[in-house]
């Protein structure tokens, strides 16, 4: 058999497929017809939204044995029904990697695209194109369509990215847009950062949803920052020409922190917040040749050089909430007089945070904000 054979279409010669109606209508009255949407299983319309397409394309029922089906109808309404094809993702990766070596889910950073070709075959989806993508993940189908004609082969497969994703991460995505967790974690100081994208954010999740009760996960996913998981962060900090200027120093603060001491606490907290702050700060400058006007500049700043690196909508790395965080936790105001001194990078810069501020939780969020601060900042130039 030769290898092209293995993606041997069926063909529907005159598929003129244009949408499906959004109501029930009758003769003579006005439908509204949808050409273009993405549908899960987790919604109560899919199951009859997928059969009813399905009966259109698959000959036979397809019971529990399709997972995945690709159909391209071409401008001329010719329809091509791939049960059997080339697939992948386009990432930011976490960390460098080597060309046909194994990729883990703790590599990735964000998917941003996906494709549907190999060396063999390019399926591809051409401008003007119709396509239909049933595809599984997890535990979970999700169905996408776009019938209008007018796609763009290039924006449609970003956007099919976008829908790849929300299922790759999808008990993530279902945590975290609850507005209500989302707020907790902030509150405490903690985020979705980048270095928790598939490694530690079960343990995070857990933690909130069985209402912070069992101290013992927070415990665990702090201890797995440990010197090799450190140095995995930090060596990739270095190919930056901001963090590599401020190498020395930075390293003393992470290797204060693996002191594992109260006084290696202090000394790591004392040393990184205002490193972090220092870090945006010379960015700004390179980039506007003059200093920001205020904090509230400087943590714009930074949000937005995140926005521009994670544009796609509700990436992993969650840029448009880095502010909320900034403001609500690490550049969080005090007030002496009130008694209103949380731990944040104000409080210790200024030298009125509480002995208590300066632990090995504290420390561990500034390591990871930086991180956060480095990919925001486009990791390597």
């Amino acid at each position: 058999m030769r290898v092209e054979e293995l993606y041997k279409p069926e063909i529907i010669e005159d598929f003129q497929l244009a949408g499906f109606c959004a109501e029930t209508v009758a003769d003579g009255e006005t439908a509204i017809v949808v050409q273009k949407t993405f549908i899960t299983s987790l919604e109560k319309d899919f199951l009859l939204i997928a059969k009813n397409f399905l009966s259109l394309i698959v000959p036979f029922d397809p019971g529990a044995s399709l997972n995945s089906l690709l159909v391209i109808i071409k401008p001329d309404n010719k329809g091509y029904i791939y049960y059997d094809f080339p697939f992948g993702f386009q990432v930011v990766a976490k960390r460098d990697l080597k060309a046909h070596h194994a990729v883990f889910k703790k590599d990735i950073v964000d998917i941003t695209s996906v494709f549907f070709k190999d060396v063999v075959i390019d399926l591809n989806p051409q401008d003007g194109d119709r396509v239909i993508w049933l595809f599984r993940q997890n535990w979970t189908f999700g169905l996408f369509f776009d019938l209008s004609g007018t796609l763009k082969s290039e924006s449609v497969l970003e956007e099919m990215g976008v829908y790849y994703r929300k299922l790759a991460y999808l008990s993530e995505y279902l945590f975290l847009e609850k507005s209500s967790n989302f707020t907790r974690i902030l509150e405490d100081g903690w985020f979705p950062f980048v270095t928790l994208i598939g490694e530690s954010m079960e343990d995070l999740r857990t933690y909130y949803e069985e209402g912070e009760e069992h101290p013992s996960i927070m415990e665990r996913l702090i201890s797995s920052f440990d010197e090799e998981r450190l140095t995995d962060i930090t060596s990739r900090w270095w190919g930056n020409p901001l963090f590599n200027s401020k190498k020395k120093i930075l390293q003393a603060g992470v290797n204060s922190y693996l002191a594992n001491t109260e006084e290696g606490y202090i000394n790591s907290v004392k040393n990184l917040s205002t490193e972090l702050e220092g870090i945006i700060r010379v960015s700004y400058y390179t980039d506007y040749g003059k200093n920001p006007s205020s904090i509230k500049e400087l943590k714009e700043y930074i949000t937005n050089k995140g926005k521009n690196k994670f544009s796609s909508l509700g990436s992993l790395c969650f840029p448009d909430k880095f502010l909320d965080y900034l403001s609500g936790y690490i550049f969080k105001s005090f007030d002496v007089q009130a008694g209103k001194i949380p731990e944040s990078r104000h409080s210790v810069a200024h030298g009125v945070a509480q002995d208590d501020v300066y632990n090995r939780e504290f420390a561990l969020k500034i390591i990871l904000t930086l991180d956060n601060i480095y990919f925001f900042l486009g990791g390597k130039p």
